[in-house]
């Protein structure tokens, strides 16, 4: 059995553990509850926004804007989007561990190139050899729509150059506080079936931020026929319009992996601090039985003194 000594300095070092658990526990409840407020207020406009894409795409030629080309080829761009810092349970490993599955899928017969956001993505493709075409870092805790216009015009950039045939995004959709859901979708080319599932994501189906009714896209067939006039021509208004839609997607996806981040996190410490909470409860236990041991021995000790002086 330890001594009361150890037991006392190791039940120490885990009380000042616990602190500083707590204390991340308290700042991450904090950033956790702004994060998803501006993720949460993000969906209306990017469902909406997203629904436009849909229809635009579905009734448009794709010849008339690249964004909308089906192209052909071996060349893929995957964006994995992380947090920069770590202390957020299985966060980053479920999105990474999505990212790698669909690498190993694809790697023989397509060439993939990865960008990173985030410094848990960059670090662990580093590690493991992978070439990066680009990284982003420091978007700090609440992520405004300035901060991630970079990563959308990057792809823009590489569409319009014709560097890639599809580039798809691995993030965290935020489905609760309790779950996060690593997920893997199409960003371009501009598709009825990748809106749709970006579409039927924002709207959780189960939990606290489920929607009062599930919105199933084209689950019926619309009873009005739409027809769209562009002014003052269509290349112009498709010109400057999906590019935004293009921006308010990418911002969406790296909104919902924040949130998802910072739920993680303070379930991560919470869990860290019930945990120490339970270790002290078990090394008090200890150090009672230690020092009722000590106790014993010594008066033991004094009764055998005395009876050998007799």
């Amino acid at each position: 059995m330890q001594s009361t000594r150890d037991i006392k300095r190791r039940m120490r070092s885990i009380g000042n553990t616990q602190q500083i658990t707590r204390a991340m526990e308290a700042v991450s409840a904090t950033k956790m509850r702004r994060s998803q407020e501006f993720a949460l207020a993000a969906r209306p406009y990017a469902e909406s926004a997203l629904q436009l894409l849909g229809n635009i795409g579905q009734k448009t030629a794709r010849k008339i804007h690249p964004l909308l080309e089906k192209r052909r080829g071996k060349n893929i761009c995957l964006i994995v989007i992380t947090s920069d810092k770590g202390l957020c349970g299985g966060y980053n490993s479920g999105v990474l561990r999505k990212a790698q599955k669909y690498l190993d899928k694809n790697s023989e017969s397509k060439n993939i190139d990865i960008i990173t956001v985030g410094k848990k993505a960059r670090d662990y493709f580093k590690f493991r050899g992978n070439e990066i075409a680009e990284e982003f870092i420091g978007f700090g805790d609440f992520v405004k729509l300035g901060e991630t216009i970079p990563v959308a015009e990057r792809i823009l950039t590489d569409w319009q150059e014709k560097k890639y045939s599809k580039i798809v995004c691995a993030f965290t959709n935020f489905v609760s506080t309790l779950r996060q859901e690593a997920v893997i979708r199409q960003a371009l080319p501009i598709t009825k079936k990748g809106i749709k599932e970006i579409i039927e994501g924002i709207v959780p189906k189960k939990g606290r931020y489920a929607g009062e009714k599930e919105k199933k896209v084209d689950s019926q067939p619309s009873t009005f026929n739409y027809r769209y006039f562009f002014e003052p021509s269509r290349e112009k208004v498709l010109s400057e319009l999906l590019p935004l839609l293009v921006e308010i997607q990418i911002h969406y996806m790296i909104l919902e992996a924040n949130a998802s981040e910072h739920s993680a996190r303070m379930v991560a410490m919470k869990n860290a601090s019930e945990n120490a909470e339970e270790i002290l409860e078990e090394l008090n236990l200890f150090y009672n039985k230690a020092r009722q041991a000590a106790i014993t021995r010594e008066i033991t000790e004094i009764t055998a003194g005395r009876e050998a002086l007799e």
